[in-house]
């Protein structure tokens, strides 16, 4: 892992002053980042925050929590942690992410953390990228997630993105780091461990280091549409005031301009639900803006209305 010793030290550049708020399952992606952000720890004395989430799903769940618990008394860590009593939402997977960031973000405030870093691998990239080319996205969708994404007071760091889960066994094997497994994430009901089970092995049959083509990918992606978000909101503060889109400036623009007008309106009112939305709602805005009725209406996913009346 000397290439995520390396990221942190050089690229991050961390320090004693900073303050980490580590996102920790217990399970071997997590415990591995946990193990050499602790090593690093020991040169350079920072502030590292366990932070656990119980989703009380799973009879393991407490289990899990105590060991966890019990590593981080003995390598004098700061622990926190929270347990979701119930689930609102039909869709568990959205609303567990959600309520998982939130008690992040909570405690980077608690603690005025730098930095909130989580365990996402290079094999967590390849599945989101090719789920969202298979289901349908956006430009930055389709882009995955960053290694680096800066949210003002902290960063939120994935230092794992560059490794494949082959790469954190082996470490954890080597180093004797402790952790559970999921047994859900064997289960076939959900979409990402069937990409995980039958897509994966025959991309890195097919290419050994078919991870690093995706974080390239990722990564060109991400260029492009940080250069396009730049230009789009140039665009948005001529066409929209509250929340009300100028339909006759707007027709004035490249359909390339519409499109991600839409797209960027989307993702501000959607956020941490932006799962929901693909294409297909993009489009669906552009058919009422074009259509020859003045007033017409839609409903978008979460009862959000979308409404034109004349211009």
């Amino acid at each position: 892992m000397e290439r995520v010793t390396n990221f942190l030290l050089n690229e991050i550049k961390l320090s004693t002053e900073d303050i980490i708020i580590i996102g920790v399952s217990f399970g071997p992606d997590s415990m591995c980042l946990l193990d050499i952000l602790n090593k690093i720890k020991e040169n350079i004395n920072f502030k590292i925050v366990c932070a656990h989430i119980n989703h009380n799903i799973r009879k393991a769940s407490y289990k899990e929590e105590e060991s966890l618990k019990k590593y981080c008394v003995e390598k004098k860590l700061i622990f926190e942690t929270m347990t979701i009593e119930k689930y609102s939402d039909d869709n568990f997977h959205n609303e567990a992410r959600n309520i998982r960031y939130d008690f992040f973000k909570e405690l980077a405030r608690k603690y005025k953390a730098n930095y909130i870093v989580t365990g996402h691998h290079g094999d967590d990239l390849i599945e989101t990228i090719l789920m969202r080319i298979v289901r349908g996205s956006t430009l930055s969708g389709y882009a995955g997630f960053k290694q680096v994404i800066n949210l003002g007071e902290y960063k939120l760091i994935r230092p794992l993105i560059t490794m494949t889960k082959a790469d954190i066994l082996k470490y954890n094997k080597i180093n004797n780091v402790p952790y559970a497994v999921d047994a859900s994430n064997k289960n076939n009901n959900y979409t990402r461990n069937r990409y995980r089970k039958n897509i994966l092995p025959f991309l890195k049959k097919e290419e050994a280091l078919v991870h690093e083509k995706f974080l390239k990918f990722s990564e060109t992606l991400s260029f492009y549409d940080d250069h396009i978000k730049k230009e789009t909101n140039n665009y948005i503060l001529k066409v929209l005031k509250s929340n009300k889109l100028d339909i006759k400036k707007f027709n004035s623009l490249d359909f390339i301009w519409q499109k991600n007008i839409i797209n960027n309106i989307l993702k501000k009112f959607y956020q941490d639900d932006l799962i929901f939305i693909n294409d297909k709602h993009t489009n669906l805005i552009l058919d009422i803006i074009n259509s020859n009725k003045s007033n017409t209406y839609i409903y978008l996913p979460n009862n959000v209305l979308v409404s034109k009346s004349y211009n």
